[in-house]
């Protein structure tokens, strides 16, 4: 190899390795300067729905924006404003909300009153939380197989108090959640009173379907954090 192509191929080897220095040394400049995005999802709300969100005790769900929002919970015969359905009576609880989507009243057809609704409460209480996800069968509840909602187990227990030809039911899905007890309950109140039929009447079907419907609310819960 003679001296001019020694230095020709020196030459080459500088300019090899000048080049890949300053593509690395651009390469982590540029990937200094352009962070990667963090993946982030928001929840879409559909059409015709409504997002209610808290806060305080770190939940979000889905609603019919045609529903009743409440921050109180309206007592009926057989069931109170308590935080939640058979709550024991000499402890501390909060209803956070109530979401109504079908409710009826009438003075002379059937049913006199039905509420169709879903219910959030929550406790701080040690004698609550100590009883949050165990069944209360001196008070009528009945435990239900465990139901999985946003990837979270939560307790499932049915209740049902009935007497006056009115009555109180639905399921109570219970789960302690940073320190408290939180119940998510579908609920439905009514009257069973019958008089001469009216064409006014809503049959027991339709009355049923709306029970039913609170399915989708209770499905769209999820914790925030």
């Amino acid at each position: 190899m003679n001296r001019a192509t020694v230095i020709l191929f020196v030459f080459a080897l500088v300019a090899i390795g000048g080049g890949t220095a300053w593509y690395l040394i651009d390469s982590r400049n540029d990937s200094l300067a352009r962070p990667e995005p963090v993946a982030t999802t928001t929840p879409e709300v559909s059409e015709g729905k409504a997002i209610y969100t808290n806060g305080i005790y770190g939940f979000s769900l889905f609603y019919p924006e045609s529903a009743t929002v409440s921050y109180e919970f309206e007592a009926t015969y057989h069931l109170g404003t308590s935080w939640r359905a058979l709550a024991l009576p000499e402890v501390t609880g909060t209803p956070i909300v109530a979401i109504i989507p079908y409710s009826t009243k009438s003075e002379d057809s059937y049913p006199r009153y039905y509420n169709a609704m879903v219910r959030i409460g929550a406790s701080q209480d040690e004698r609550e939380l100590k009883r949050c996800e165990d069944a209360d069968t001196s008070a009528g509840e009945t435990a239900l197989p465990d139901r999985e909602i946003a990837g979270r187990t939560w307790k499932a227990f049915s209740f049902e108090s009935a007497g006056m030809m009115q009555y109180a039911r639905g399921v109570s899905y219970r789960t302690v959640f940073e320190g408290r007890c939180i119940a998510l309950e579908q609920v439905r109140t009514g009257s069973t009173y019958r008089d001469a039929p009216t064409e006014r009447d809503i049959p027991d079907a339709v009355l049923d379907a709306e029970y039913e419907k609170l399915s989708e609310i209770v499905a769209s819960f999820s914790f925030a954090r």
